[in-house]
């Protein structure tokens, strides 16, 4: 048990000493330095951090353009405005203004307008205004750079590794789909269930998204952007095609079923194996080879249906959804095989950066 707890909470672990260690750097910096309002680093640094590179360079990247752009504009009209209520509102309303509209839409000017804001409002009886805004850039600067290097030193990611990870979580899940769909209940309750369980998949294809986005961002991992991105592609049309079945499945009627259904079934469990196989890290040559003859026999079956005395028993457009379901499972089996592939490329590339 105690070693399940410490598999699940290792990555928040790491996570948390990252940020304990980026945001004590930066207080210790700052104050070497001189900074006179050395939590701004800590507080940027706190921001920045983020639990793979790519989506900390990201972070810190909008923080810092935002933060000079803001600290130029603020500190240049405040240095140049009158300082008094009226001016300093009127001043505060357009630099706002200005800003909020130049950054919407604008991820990296978001924070611009804040910083303007403030500079104007903690500067408002003081004169040094250009310099209480060269210190603002620094500060935050040295908090950004400091949240980059700590998420690079401190348990350092490694993209490929972590997204072969989670593509077989998914593939695991998407498995257990599979391996309950011949048997699943049709009702009210089984489609409460499925439902769930197909949400939490997309879910998880969702956060194996963002990862391959911020491993675009991430220094030096350009590389094998495209390989990445067509493993997201592939675990996302296995997961369709494992709906398309459950849909077939529900829709195909009883009569038709019992003609192809036990074939049908034996393929779905077969693929269901191979994606174990693949989640596990095995090969799944042999689980490969199995799904392969298991569709062979339902294909052979579906031919027999179009003998001339069995296709005037059968009711063609009741045989319609039970063809659907054939073709599904020809797709599983064909983007199974593409997952097996994509999933061994990212071990190798990860096998690759670890030596």
């Amino acid at each position: 048990m105690f070693t399940q707890l410490a598999d699940r909470h290792a990555a928040d672990v790491k996570f948390a000493v990252k940020v304990a260690v980026a945001s004590v750097s930066a207080f210790v910096l700052a104050t070497l330095l001189g900074l006179p309002q050395g939590y701004w680093s800590v507080i940027s640094a706190l921001i920045v951090v983020q639990a793979s590179v790519g989506g900390t360079v990201t972070a810190a990247q909008e923080r810092a353009v935002g933060t000079v752009i803001g600290s130029l504009v603020g500190g240049a009209a405040a240095f140049f405005h009158p300082h008094s209520l009226i001016s300093t509102s009127i001043t505060l309303t357009v630099v706002v203004a200005v800003l909020a509209f130049a950054a919407a839409g604008r991820p990296m000017l978001r924070l611009a307008p804040i910083t303007a804001a403030i500079l104007l409002v903690a500067t408002a009886n003081q004169t040094n205004t250009l310099e209480i805004a060269a210190e603002r850039i620094m500060e935050v600067l040295l908090g950004c750079a400091i949240g980059v290097v700590a998420t690079l030193v401190v348990f350092p990611a490694h993209v490929d590794r972590d997204l072969a990870k989670e593509a077989r979580a998914v593939a695991h899940d998407i498995a257990a789909l599979l391996r309950g769909a011949p048997t699943r209940k049709r009702g009210p309750d089984g489609a409460h269930l499925l439902l769930g369980a197909q949400d939490a998949i997309r879910r998880k294809l969702a956060a194996l998204e963002k990862t391959v986005t911020d491993a675009r961002r991430a220094p030096g991992a350009r590389s094998g952007a495209e390989a990445r991105s067509s493993l997201a592609r592939t675990l996302w049309r296995v997961r369709n095609d494992a709906v398309a079945v459950e849909r077939a499945l529900a829709a195909a009627p009883d009569a038709t079923r019992r003609m192809v259904g036990p074939l049908a079934d034996e393929v779905i469990l077969a693929a269901a194996d191979m994606l174990d196989e693949i989640a596990a890290g095995h090969d799944a040559a042999i689980a490969r080879a199995e799904t392969d003859a298991k569709l062979a026999a339902l294909d052979d079956a579906v031919a027999h249906l179009r003998d001339g005395e069995t296709v005037r028993l059968i009711d063609v457009a009741a045989a319609v959804p039970t063809m659907g379901l054939v073709f599904a499972l020809r797709n599983l089996d064909a983007n199974l095989g593409d997952l097996a592939d994509r999933l061994g490329e990212a071990q190798e590339r990860a096998q690759d950066s670890a030596d």
